[in-house]
């Protein structure tokens, strides 16, 4: 397994995962990647591990480049499994190795391992650890994505170590963005902040917030997901991009999400998606009988309308709907006006479960809307006007 250089003396140690295609229910149509990175330097230093299933490919990168015996210390910046499942394997090959992570990080791996005979240094916000020619300054970004995030960055070098922050689920025979197809690239890079990030929205502006203050100069950011940016263009590409989705600002745009049984529901999400266009306002519509839940999910970022509707099945939210409700609820979406729609055939209301997550989250809405079996032109009518409503609710 060969090690890849990305700087004089810094390599890439992580391994390609081809074959991934879910994370947690988050579609990865292109699998994913486990980065990790060796530092050759007086102090040599590994910065984060990799899935435990792939361990023996990232130590024999490691191998064809140092015995374990001269590693001094393994940085932890996140213990998701994901990044620590090969840190056991490690330890035991380098027991002589020091841990450096934050004290959430300490307890964390704790939790997940046996930690016995480990030795642990101990960071906060701004702490720098030399390591030859080489320094190494930690960002302390809690509930970025868990309360252990860090971020790891090598003065001399330019270079920020970022663990989950600016990463895609993304396997390529590349290792650079610029190598890549960009725009699939920051395809990716949506997903990845709509489905891992967006319940941390205030986090990550005040991560960008901080390495403002720091005076980080960044030229490169290789995080431990996907392509690494390299090159001031493609840093400022992504970081930009970051400043854009953790404001939540909107771009006017409607999303309309619904699954159907019979065709009523369908029915009435056609006549939205009228509405929309005919107002001149930008409308996707999602059936999720079709599309995976993290894919709709990118397009909540730039919306300020969103539509949910509703088959009623046993007295209950569809099984779809009800999972990708839950979905949703769960990464938090602020700043959205919205409708709960949909069809019944001898309960209505169920559409008031929809109704009460838009609640939860503080959006903005106009009254549920549900008909009994296959709406009727003045049904659709009345729907038109509630649609109306919305759009002109301020």
């Amino acid at each position: 397994m060969k090690a890849i250089e990305i700087k004089k003396d810094i390599y890439w140690v992580g391994v390609k995962d081809w074959n991934l295609v879910e994370f947690h229910g988050y579609a990865t149509p292109h699998g994913s990647t486990y980065n990790s990175y060796l530092i050759l330097d007086d102090k040599i230093t590994l910065v984060d591990g990799v899935k435990h299933y792939l361990s023996h490919e990232q130590i024999q990168r490691i191998q064809s480049l140092v015995d374990f015996s001269k590693i001094h210390y393994i940085v932890v910046n996140h213990v998701e499994m994901d990044h620590s499942g090969s840190i056991p394997e490690l330890m035991k090959l380098a027991p002589q190795a020091k841990i450096i992570t934050n004290a959430a990080g300490k307890t964390a791996l704790e939790a997940h391992f046996d930690t016995t005979g480990w030795n642990f240094e101990i960071i906060k916000m701004g702490d720098s650890v030399s390591i030859g020619k080489r320094s190494l300054t930690f960002m302390t970004t809690p509930m970025l994505h868990w309360p252990d995030s860090m971020m790891t960055y090598i003065k001399e070098e330019k270079l920020l170590l970022p663990n989950d922050g600016f990463g895609q689920h993304y396997c390529s025979d590349a290792l650079f963005v610029k190598d890549a197809q960009k725009d699939v690239v920051l395809r990716e890079a949506q997903s990845y902040f709509a489905n891992i990030l967006y319940p941390y929205v205030a986090q990550a502006e005040k991560a960008l917030k901080t390495a403002g203050d720091l005076g980080l100069d960044i030229e490169m950011i290789a995080p431990s997901h996907g392509l690494i940016w390299s090159g001031k263009e493609e840093v400022n590409t992504i970081l930009n991009l970051y400043a854009k989705w953790s404001s939540g600002k909107n771009e006017g745009k409607a999303v309309i999400v619904y699954d159907t049984m019979w065709g009523a529901t369908a029915a009435l999400a056609d006549v939205a998606v009228g509405e929309f266009q005919a107002a001149g306002i930008p409308v996707v519509k999602h059936s999720l009988a079709v599309k995976n839940v993290s894919e709709i999910m990118i397009d909540f970022l730039d919306a300020e309308y969103i539509l949910i509707g509703n088959p009623t099945l046993n007295n209950q939210l569809f099984p779809r709907v009800a999972g990708f409700v839950t979905y949703m609820h769960g990464l938090a979406p602020k700043n959205k006006k919205g409708l709960a729609f949909g069809s019944y055939g001898w309960k209505p209301g169920v559409v008031n479960k929809i109704q009460d997550v838009f609640n939860d989250l503080g959006w903005k809405t106009v009254a549920p809307f549900d008909e009994k079996y296959t709406p009727k032109s003045d049904v659709l009518e009345k729907f038109r006007l509630r649609v109306q409503e919305l759009i002109n609710l301020k």
